[in-house]
Parts: structure tokens; sequence; C-alpha cells
């Protein structure tokens, strides 16, 4: 009975294209079949659990189109690429760790009533101490990167662990900030990053939560305003902020 169904429901459909061809062209109606058979052979292979186009994607690379931006770099106030997350399960830890990990927030926050540490504006620029000048020196990122990288920056985070640690009553606002690229608000999302990268960091290597706030300026705190890859190599950076109390 199964069978006699099928057979009638092709006679009908066939007798309805030809009826409908009657009043076309031999050229249309060979295209009409074309496009019929295409459609046909694609439902047929995903009835059998078949999807061609479809694929698992393992890498930035092959997520992202190739065009004339693949080499990294976008034009001024053009979007940096979209966040992208591997379907992979082998994740980057330091990544992971550095960035998009938030670790636990500190009791206090400056400049709160009843807050016994004051508002980011009592934090001094380490320039201003002798003492803070040489420990708490600028970290600088990769285009529209969040982790820490280079020996120099390393061992930056490591003199501020050690200090840090050794006074304990030094409170530390790290500022996130981006080159002029970009949207403001990605900017003000990336700086975040950054500053939270630099704060776990340094929570990793012992110093206490509650003596380190994060804050993101951005793109609107440049240190130079040059057009120019060494401005913005300079304008990546993550930068300190200090109350001793």
């Amino acid at each position: 009975m199964q069978t006699v169904r099928v057979i009638l429901f092709i006679q009908f459909i066939f007798l309805g294209v030809f009826s409908a061809s009657c009043g076309r062209s031999s050229n249309q109606v060979w295209e009409d079949s074309k496009s019929a058979s295409r459609h046909m052979s694609r439902g047929v292979r995903t009835l059998g659990g078949k999807h061609g186009d479809s694929r698992a994607i393992q890498s930035r690379e092959e997520f992202m189109p190739v065009d004339e931006y693949s080499n990294g770099y976008y034009p001024e106030n053009s979007a940096p690429p979209m966040e992208f997350v591997p379907l992979s399960d082998q994740f980057n830890e330091q990544e992971v760790a550095l960035g998009d990990f938030v670790s636990r927030q500190p009791r206090e926050t400056p400049g709160d009533p009843g807050s016994s540490i004051p508002g980011i504006s009592a934090f001094q620029d380490p320039g201003m101490n002798s003492a803070w000048s040489g420990v708490f020196r600028n970290i600088t990122f990769d285009y529209n990167s969040n982790l820490v990288k280079g020996s120099e920056n390393l061992e930056t985070v490591h003199r501020i662990s050690d200090y840090m640690r050794n006074n304990q009553t030094t409170y530390v606002f790290v500022e996130g900030h981006c080159d002029e690229r970009g949207p403001e608000a990605y900017n003000l999302a990336l700086g975040a990053r950054r500053s939270n990268a630099v704060r776990n960091m340094l929570i990793q290597e012992g110093v206490s939560p509650d003596n380190i706030f994060t804050i993101s300026y951005g793109k609107e705190h440049p240190l130079f305003l040059d057009h120019n890859e060494e401005a913005w190599q300079q304008n990546r950076r993550a930068e300190f902020k200090i109350y001793q109390r």
C-alpha cells in the first residue's frame, strides 16, 4: 500500500511539472528541472545524515574569511575580528587564565561609602615616587591581544608581585589601554581584558586580590598621538596607579 502511494505521488509531481511547463520555454523548463534535481539530491543526503557543507572548525584561521585584512592589521576605525571560540575541547590555558578568568573580587571598592580605600583620584603615578618607578612599569600587548608575553613584561610582573607581597598596605589600580584603532566599545572591553590579565597574574604570584583593582580606558588615554605602529605599540598597555597607607 505504501508503495502505491509513493508511485501516485511521483505521478502527481510529474503531471504538475508537465502542466506548468506548457506555457514556458524549453530552456526555462530545463533550468527548473536542474534546480529541482539539486534540491532533491541535497534533501536525500540530509536524510541520510550527510552534510557536505558542514564541518567542525578547529582554528581561528578556518573561521575568518581570507581577505585583504588577513595579515592581522586592520585600517583605522575598523572593527577588529570577532572573538572566536574553537569547537575543540583543547583550550589555551594561558589565555583563559590571563584574560577571561575572573579572580575573586576585592572585599572593598575604592571610594565607596565606608570603604577604607579612597577613590582612584587618590592613587598616584608611580613616576612620582622613586621606590615605585623602577617597579611599576607599563606592560605592553600585541595587537588585539590580552596575553602578557615577553621577558621584559614577565619580569615587570615578578617585580610588582614581589613588592606587593612585601608591602601589604600597597594598593594598585591596573589600567587597561588600547591603541586608536577599532570601535570605542570594543576597545573598552579589550582594555578590561588586559587589566584583568595582569591582575590574574599578580594573584597567581601570591598578591592579595583585595589589593588589586582594575579599570579600562579603552583608547581614550593614549601615551602617544602619532598614527604609526611605534606609537600604537606603546599605547597598547597596562598602566599602574598606586596608593599606600
